[in-house]
């Protein structure tokens, strides 16, 4: 007897778990929801890092591989990550972009400022250039002024020089 209600108990548990992946299921992804899918899916042979805060997507991207030494030119590696997002961009044009470069605290702030600024800049020019409409697209140059929490090592600073793209759904 016993044996009879753990199997109903089971039942129920499984008839409702069906019930809830029936109803999520039928649910219309948003359109953050299937341009994340995508961005994970086709970055993935990339550095970059994706993540998620309510209705924002942040892609973080290592300066070392974007751009050559304490330079504007752009490296391949960069340029393939750019090309993807470019099209994901294209795809889902209701968004504000902000693509923001971060240093780290070598040299003076005001050098990692103007770099920074230059190298925000090419990427937004890059995209622009990939048929990316221009006034969706904001270059901020963060300089050394907002470090992660890393340490003063190669490889703290390393983590420090980046490339973040956010983006943003534009309201209705």
């Amino acid at each position: 007897m016993q044996a009879i209600r753990h199997i109903r108990g089971v039942g129920i548990v499984a008839a409702a778990l069906l019930l809830a992946t029936t109803a999520l299921a039928d649910a219309d992804p948003s359109a953050v929801d299937v341009q994340e899918a995508g961005l994970r899916t086709s970055l993935a042979p990339t550095a970059a890092l994706i993540a998620r805060e309510g209705e924002t997507l942040k892609l973080n991207f290592p300066i070392r591989l974007a751009f050559v030494p304490d330079g504007l030119e752009l490296l391949p590696t960069g340029k393939q990550m750019l090309d993807i997002l470019a099209r994901s961009l294209r795809a889902h044009e209701h968004t504000q972009v902000v693509v923001a470069v971060y240093t780290d605290a070598l040299g003076s702030s005001e050098f990692n400022q103007q770099q920074s600024l230059a190298r925000a800049e090419v990427v937004v020019g890059y995209l622009r250039d990939r048929a990316v409409a221009g006034a969706r697209l904001i270059a901020r140059g963060v300089g050394e002024s907002a470090p992660l929490n890393a340490e003063n090592t190669p490889a703290g600073r390393d983590l420090n020089r980046r490339l973040q793209v956010i983006i943003t759904p534009l309201s209705s």
